[in-house]
């Protein structure tokens, strides 16, 4: 696949910059830090929603799914498909260079944290090279002070060899409770796989909305994003998990707030061409592929108004087979257990000895 196939076929839009795999170590930081400032100051307001961007990419990623697997990569793509991919790649493209800028600000925030620096430094010298311990050592200031410092006056090194410093820090580093760490070594897996070419700026979307700190989603900045909302988001995100998100769009009141006219009516021209969106959420499917917050309201209005689909029924009874097979399980467990031990009080055991015959 590449640039030189038809225009109107999967196949070159899949060689897009939106899904190709690039490596940007190599990149000058001082490059992609004067593009960062540049782009705070032209998009400084309005901030953009969490909660509405993901809707936008998970609508969006959705249908151009069911495009994919109804088309050959090089079978051409009638009028409406060719326009609603190109403007996937469009809008997505503008989504993940915000989603990218906003993982550097805030990484490089979070740095500052670091407990052990000093101690760290030697070997950040030796491994990252001098001008990022300068950097990291240099910076004074608050939250904004070190991210100011990144667009401004960033240490001269490649894009790769910061983001690993940052990585390895949060890994390796000692952080004060509820700062740095593991958990923010994991938001940096993302940008760092990103910026190796592991990830595709579309992979780091469908990812960048799942991420959360030591104190949830990664959202609360005040950096190219408005603050989220902690239920919304998660709300979203479970029906993600259940391929939903057409009929979120369309059906479901809370991620209406979030969707815009625009929105609603791409999502509708794709409802008129699949009819396997339905025309509710259903919230039985929600639950039982595991989400993370309880819909017991949203289940029982849906049962009063459609009863439960098909697919709630079976996957229901897969939940329940489920839980009778761990039920016996741990009865066999406990009776092997009993054959073998005699216990004499709570969490006291002592192995039964069998007489010989």
């Amino acid at each position: 696949m590449a640039l030189t196939d038809p225009e109107d076929t999967l196949a070159y839009h899949q060689s897009r910059v939106l899904t190709a795999h690039r490596d940007m170590s190599s990149v000058p930081l001082p490059t992609v830090a004067d593009r960062i400032e540049k782009y705070l100051v032209a998009s400084a307001e309005p901030k953009a929603v969490p909660e509405t961007e993901a809707l936008w990419f998970y609508g969006m990623n959705h249908a151009v799914a069911t495009i994919q697997s109804r088309r050959a990569p090089l079978e051409p793509l009638d009028e409406w498909e060719l326009s609603f991919v190109r403007g996937y790649h469009e809008l997505m493209g503008e989504k993940a260079v915000r989603a990218f800028y906003y993982l550097m600000l805030i990484c490089t925030r979070e740095s500052r944290h670091n407990k052990s620096l000093i101690g760290d430094l030697p070997y950040i010298k030796q491994k990252f090279g001098a001008p990022v311990a300068s950097f990291l050592q240099s910076v004074n200031g608050g939250e904004s002070g070190i991210h100011k410092a990144l667009v401004t006056t960033p240490p001269q090194t490649t894009l790769g060899n910061y983001v690993e410093c940052l990585r390895w820090q949060f890994y390796n580093s000692k952080w004060h409770s509820g700062y740095g760490g593991k958990a923010w070594g994991q938001v940096t897996d993302c940008l760092a796989r990103f910026v190796s070419g592991e990830f595709t700026a579309e992979m780091m979307l469908d990812t960048v909305w799942t991420l959360s700190h030591n104190n949830g989603p990664i959202f609360n900045k005040g950096l190219c994003y408005q603050h989220y909302h902690a239920p919304s988001l998660i709300r979203i995100l479970d029906i993600q998990r259940s391929g939903q998100i057409p009929e979120a769009i369309l059906h479901d009141p809370v991620a209406a707030k979030y969707s815009t006219p625009i929105m609603r009516q791409r999502m509708d021209a794709l409802a008129e061409r699949v009819p396997e969106i339905g025309s509710f959420v259903d919230w039985v499917v929600v639950e039982a592929l595991g989400s993370v917050q309880s819909y017991a309201a949203d289940i029982k209005k849906q049962t009063q108004t459609h009863g439960i689909s098909e697919a709630g029924k079976h996957l229901n009874s897969l939940k329940a087979a489920k839980i009778l097979a761990e039920i016996e399980k741990a009865a066999q467990e406990d009776a092997e257990f009993s054959k073998k031990w005699l216990t004499i009080m709570p969490d006291v055991h002592v192995e039964k000895i069998q007489r010989a015959a």
